[in-house]
């Protein structure tokens, strides 16, 4: 799990041993991969943030006060928006009633999404395939990025396999099937980049061979930064 409770944070065991502003930043950018834009949350409160949580009550604060400031421009009034910032701020978000409707906030929103489970978790298999696919099409611009069974496709020449747990026997089989029903020039599983997980891995075995397909093992590192292929 990576999240958080009231009590405690969860941290995946591959990032157990990072200080809390590198775990802070790790988290911000596999949520930011899962939401929209209003709900993105910039890399600065990474670093001031004490725990995962925290990170959120930051942002929450900061946008509290700029709706104060700006609170005679709003064009569309959501009473149910105003519950939850109200509910949120005085600690009693166990007693709001929930509604069908969604809040328009963005601020209510968070709230919502966030703080009204006990735990808030990201689904991690997911959220990394989406920040890998992000990443990939930012930096190949001029590329066709397609995505087939969770396999990312670029220019029908090379494959990405993003996974968040490794299972090297079981992930090796799976990129095989792929490499024999299939002709890529290369095909990449990538891992999280961890202390344990540093280097390229090239894997050899006749269908790659036969198929002319490089295989590799990848740390991919989980950053923001983001380098242009073309």
């Amino acid at each position: 799990m990576f999240g958080f409770n009231e009590k405690e944070d969860f941290v995946p065991k591959i990032f157990r041993d990072l200080e809390q502003k590198s775990i802070n930043r790790i988290f911000l950018n596999l949520y930011n991969s899962l939401v929209e834009d209003e709900l993105k949350i910039p890399y600065i409160y990474a670093k001031e943030a004490s725990c995962l949580r925290n990170i959120f009550e930051l942002k929450i604060q900061n946008m509290s006060a700029e709706r104060a400031l700006r609170f005679n421009k709003v064009r569309q009034f959501c009473p149910y928006s105003h519950k939850i910032i109200k509910a949120y701020k005085e600690g009693k978000l166990n007693k709001l009633k929930l509604e069908t409707k969604k809040p328009k906030y963005a601020l209510a929103k968070l709230i919502q999404n966030v703080f009204l489970s006990s735990s808030f978790t990201l689904p991690l298999q997911v959220a990394f395939e989406a920040f890998v696919y992000d990443k990939i099409c930012k930096s190949n611009t001029k590329s066709k990025v397609t995505i087939y069974k969770n396999i990312i496709i670029i220019n029908e020449k090379m494959a990405v396999m993003p996974l968040f747990y490794k299972d090297n026997d079981k992930d090796i089989e799976l990129a095989l099937q792929f490499i024999k029903d299939n002709s890529f020039e290369r095909f990449y599983i990538v891992y999280p980049r961890n202390k344990n997980f540093t280097q390229h891995k090239e894997i050899r075995h006749f269908l790659c061979e036969n198929n002319k397909t490089l295989l590799k093992l990848v740390p991919y590192t989980i950053n923001n930064q983001i380098l242009r292929r073309c």
